[in-house]
């Protein structure tokens, strides 16, 4: 339902109809290809992911990591749920790094930056995957920084994580270096 006048949403609103529009869109951003188009390259890709731990964070990082193409670093709030993960899904050991991220601290937020920068690790391709989801809760939840978890954890985080790591992506000379949000409905 597409309602094109002032008028015919006004009609909508009025009789109590709620018009519901999804869609999905691709957006390429403006990041300097540099040297790296159209090359090939030897080496693994290195993807982050956060949220790895469970759901399609999980079976992104599996899938990833069985392919042989990719080094997997698994960026979650609870690292040793993200090792025992790891190893129930089947995931070689070599093909995956865990490194704590917890999405509901900005200061969290930066450590994960300068750890994996420490690692001397290229960033290939970031999954911004994790998020909190409390439909029942009765008050409302607030992360160390005061904002309310959802949108702390599920936007802010992922945004300061994001615009951190914006050169590291860009600095890339893997072919299909990405940034991919992810948003589902549990």
């Amino acid at each position: 339902l597409v309602l094109k006048s002032s008028k015919q949403r006004s009609v909508v609103a009025a009789s109590g109809v709620v018009a519901v529009r999804a869609q999905t869109t691709a957006v390429s951003p403006a990041v300097s290809r540099g040297p790296a188009e159209g090359k090939k390259t030897l080496r693994k890709g290195v993807v982050v992911i956060t949220g790895a731990s469970s759901g399609l964070g999980l079976a992104t990082a599996k899938a990833l990591a069985e392919s042989g193409r990719w080094q997997v670093v698994m960026a979650c709030r609870d690292f040793l749920k993200a090792q025992r993960a790891a190893k129930s899904a089947g995931m070689d050991r070599e093909s995956y790094t865990v490194m704590h991220l917890d999405l509901a601290s900005l200061d969290s937020v930066r450590q994960f930056v300068r750890n994996f920068r420490a690692s001397g690790m290229p960033l290939d391709v970031l999954v911004c995957n994790a998020a909190v989801y409390l439909p029942t809760a009765k008050e409302p939840t607030f992360t160390a920084d005061g904002f309310e978890l959802s949108v702390g954890t599920n936007h802010l985080g992922h945004f300061l994580l994001a615009r951190l790591l914006l050169d590291d992506l860009a600095k890339s000379d893997y072919p299909s270096r990405r940034l991919i949000i992810v948003g589902s409905i549990t």
